[in-house]
C-alpha cells in the first residue's frame, strides 16, 4: 500500500511540474504577445480584434514548439500535431474572444486589459488538450 501511494504521489509531483512549465511558457509567451498587441494596437493604431487575431496566430505557433519541446518533453513533431494545435487554440480563441467581447461590452472593461484577462478562464482546458495532441501516440 505505501509503495501504490508512493508512486502516486510521485506522478501527481511530474504532472504539478508539467503543468507548472506549462504556465510558465504561457505567461512568457503571453507577456510577449502583449506587448506586440500593444505595438498593434496602440502605435499602429490597428483594430483591437484585428491586432489581437494576429498576435494570437504567432502565438499559438510558439506555443507547439515550446510546450512540446520543454512542457511535455516531445521532440516527436508532427504536422498533424501542429494543425491539431491549431485546433486547440482556435477553441481558446473563440472562448478568449467571448470573454472579451463581454468584458469590453457589457463589463466595460478597457479594450487594452481584456485580453490581458481573458486567457485566466481558458487556461485548465488548453493544457489538457494541448497534452493531449502532443503526447498522442496515434498522432505521427
Amino acid at each position: 500500500m505505501n509503495k501504490h501511494f508512493s508512486f502516486n504521489l510521485k506522478n501527481t509531483k511530474s504532472k504539478f511540474v508539467e503543468y507548472i512549465r506549462f504556465n510558465i511558457i504561457g505567461i512568457s509567451n503571453f507577456w510577449i504577445s502583449q506587448i506586440f498587441y500593444l505595438i498593434l494596437f496602440l502605435g499602429l493604431k490597428m483594430n483591437y480584434l484585428i491586432a489581437y487575431t494576429i498576435v494570437s496566430v504567432i502565438s499559438i505557433t510558439a506555443s507547439y514548439f515550446l510546450n512540446s519541446k520543454y512542457t511535455f518533453k516531445n521532440n516527436n513533431l508532427s504536422f498533424k500535431k501542429f494543425l491539431l494545435t491549431f485546433l486547440v487554440y482556435i477553441f481558446e480563441y473563440v472562448l478568449n474572444m467571448g470573454v472579451i467581447l463581454l468584458m469590453v461590452n457589457v463589463l466595460n472593461i478597457s479594450k487594452v486589459f481584456a485580453p490581458m484577462l481573458a486567457p485566466v478562464v481558458s487556461t485548465i482546458p488548453v493544457f489538457f488538450l494541448m497534452k493531449f495532441v502532443i503526447n498522442n501516440p496515434k498522432l505521427k
